[in-house]
């Protein structure tokens, strides 16, 4: 008799079984609920991974959610325009998470049109934002936490599982003993990434409870969900916002021995790129 199995929204016969993707390393065997649980790379390097990472080879999408994946994935590899960053600030971060709440939501893909409402937001009468912008924040990287460190395999990076070939997530806190709950997340993509930036420096700066200050694109992470609460940990990562600095264009580290720098790089002296730390 023949056996029906279900593969995300498709049903085959097991006499078909050999022309599943996981068998070629692409996709991996379905769970009950009918969503892949594990996929392996779609790329043999970084070199060849393009900027839509896998979406096109996510057959288990529709070919709507492959677009949405697309899009978001380069995003996350698109460099801020140069010019003068816009200072923001935690409070802006929480701000521009009540904004994206009501305008797109959590957890979900975002078509070009629903990304297209992340645009001038308001943070004040005289200031308002947009997802690509090239933003600057001043504060803390996370002390008690596994974090800095790269990320796993993502579609974004064609799902290649060297530390080398993933971003580094770091998680930064406005006052140096705030815990990661009450983080933002900025992340350092490994395209052309200086070897100097890496998760031992960082973990340095954390340790010396030394400011740093970040500069990149404002970026809005959808498929996650906030996770801002200790006592409720919901699996995500840690953060009270998804807005994210991503990728990171340029990180500075205080360099006083008192460790009183200002909020922004207006003291040259007082701060050190990364890269020199």
């Amino acid at each position: 008799m023949d056996v029906l199995l279900r593969f995300g929204r498709t049903v085959v016969s097991a006499g078909l079984v050999l022309l599943v993707p996981w068998l070629n390393g692409v996709i991996s065997p379905v769970e009950a609920g009918g969503r892949y649980t594990k996929k392996g790379p779609c790329a043999k390097d970084l070199d060849s991974c393009t900027p839509r990472g896998c979406a096109d080879v996510d057959t288990d999408l529709s070919p709507e959610d492959r677009e949405a994946e697309a899009l978001l994935n380069m995003l996350k590899r698109t460099k801020p325009q140069n010019g003068t960053p816009i200072q923001l600030t935690f409070a802006d971060f929480v701000k521009l998470q009540q904004l994206a709440d009501d305008l797109v939501g959590q957890g979900q893909a975002l078509s070009a049109e629903q990304r297209s409402r992340l645009r001038d937001l308001r943070l004040s009468e005289s200031r308002t934002v947009s997802e690509g912008d090239l933003v600057e924040l001043r504060g803390f990287i996370v002390q008690d936490s596994p974090r800095p460190k790269p990320s796993g395999p993502e579609s974004v990076n064609c799902r290649l599982s060297r530390a080398a070939n993933n971003d580094i997530h770091i998680p930064i806190v406005e006052e140096a003993q705030d815990e990661e709950f009450a983080a933002i997340v900025v992340e350092m993509i490994p395209q052309a990434r200086p070897g100097s930036w890496n998760p031992t420096k960082l973990k340095g700066a954390a340790r010396d409870e030394r400011p740093v200050i970040i500069r990149g694109r404002l970026f809005y992470d959808n498929k996650h969900e906030v996770n801002d609460d200790s006592e409720h940990d919901n699996g995500q990562p840690k953060r009270f916002s998804l807005w994210e600095i991503h990728p990171i264009s340029e990180f500075w580290v205080c360099i006083r021995a008192d460790r009183k720098c200002g909020e922004t790089l207006s003291k040259p002296k007082d701060w050190k790129k990364l890269a020199d730390f």
